[in-house]
């Protein structure tokens, strides 16, 4: 199985989104569990629900300079998490900043949330790791 949680400025990015991601994770032979937050209002119920959880993908359908922002609060909220960050052309570069695991364009295609999902290695339900392999230190999620 694989958790996935959805941020989306609108519900027509969330409901292009699911079936991609279900199909995807099909293929590599998971299960996908997906709960999507749609719009500004769901923001803060969002990060509560992703915070200190580095098993799980964040993936964000954000667009424009207020995209960044979002996508900026979420990975800040969940440093360890993989993140997935859907957007327009001129966000690609801002992504390498906040160190998403792979950004690709809105509206999503079959095979950009393939190479996304291929890029957080969902062969192994490890958790995150460093870049010599070694488990990261993982804040407890309960407080």
């Amino acid at each position: 199985m694989v958790r996935f949680v959805i941020y989306a400025d609108s519900e027509e990015d969330t409901k292009s989104l699911i079936p991609l991601l279900r199909e995807e994770a099909r293929k590599r032979g998971k299960w996908a569990l997906i709960q999507p937050y749609v719009g500004q209002e769901a923001l803060p119920r969002y990060l509560s629900f992703v915070k200190r959880n580095p098993y799980l993908v964040m993936v964000v359908a954000t667009r424009g300079s207020n995209g960044r922002t979002i996508a900026t609060k979420i990975r800040e909220n969940n440093p360890l998490a993989r993140m997935l960050w859907f957007s327009d052309p001129d966000n690609c570069v801002y992504s390498y900043r906040i160190h998403v695991t792979c950004f690709g364009l809105l509206p999503p295609t079959e095979e950009g949330v393939a190479l996304a999902l291929d890029a957080c290695e969902l062969s192994s339900e490890k958790p995150p790791t460093d870049s010599q392999g070694k488990k990261r230190n993982v804040p407890s999620t309960h407080e």
